[in-house]
């Protein structure tokens, strides 16, 4: 180790004496409840990093206000001897490594479900409820039983039928478009922006599944036409919907001629 002097892990230390960084570029009030909740039930897992120079916070800010929000007195604190950029370096890099890693949603689902049968209340973890519905729904796989056959979703109408503009939202596309139209650049490199600007629209499936399910036949095949629901999986895969991989089409090919 280069350094000659070794930084405490953590010091209990007054909240007030410690200020957040003032450019600050993470937006952290969305994630504040959810801290908070954590804090309430597990204690502070990791402290706030802070500058010892200037007692300015590195890397915690969300920690720090979830801590205010709960009115504490004192929190963890590790003081890192750093000079301002590597600090700005430090605080970036610890918001930003943390998204790169991408989840393995079917061992996600599976630690999900057991919390669940245990009655432990996940809401607290973060996620929304939509993304927590989307993932406890998801299917069991059996690594010892591949088949052939897919049974295709039924949809029946299990309520009102929304209005069009209510399964999509595309408020960030039209923005992108407004920009782009707006632009001083040529008519191609536009067109091709303003094509790329639609890939923004979201698209809310619970509640297209319900349209769909209201829909007369002509409606029904272009939604299918255009992937927003799957009704025949074969056809899926012949118009490049989905695609299977070389392994999965040989266990198919084994399946049917056994």
């Amino acid at each position: 180790m280069s350094k000659a002097k070794i930084e405490a892990a953590a010091e209990w230390v007054d909240i007030h004496s410690i200020t957040p960084w003032a450019n600050n570029p993470r937006n952290n009030e969305t994630a504040v409840q959810a801290v908070a909740e954590s804090i309430k039930r597990f204690g502070f897992a990791s402290p706030i990093i802070a500058r010892a120079e200037n007692r300015e916070v590195i890397a915690g800010h969300t920690r720090l206000l979830a801590a205010q929000s709960l009115g504490l007195d004192t929190v963890p604190v590790r003081f890192m001897d750093l000079d301002p950029a590597d600090a700005k370096l430090l605080a970036l890099a610890d918001n930003r490594i943390g998204e790169i890693a991408d989840w393995d949603e079917s061992m996600l689902a599976t630690v999900l479900e057991e919390l669940r049968d245990e009655d432990i209340d996940v809401s607290m973890l973060g996620f929304t409820d939509e993304e927590l519905s989307d993932l406890l729904e998801m299917p069991d796989l059996d690594d010892d039983k591949y088949t052939a056959k897919v049974k295709a979703p039924i949809y029946e109408p299990t309520g009102e039928c929304p209005n069009a503009s209510e399964i999509y939202d595309s408020d960030k596309t039209n923005k992108l478009i407004q920009a782009v139209e707006n632009a001083d650049i040529d008519l191609s490199t536009k067109d091709f922006l303003i094509s790329a600007a639609r890939r923004h629209t979201v698209f809310r499936y619970d509640k297209i599944a319900e349209f769909y399910a209201h829909a007369d036949p002509e409606v029904q095949s272009l939604m299918e036409d255009s992937a927003l629901v799957i009704i025949d999986f074969d056809k899926a895969i012949e118009k490049g919907y989905i695609k299977l991989m070389g392994s999965l089409e040989a266990i198919n090919t084994e399946e049917q001629n056994g």
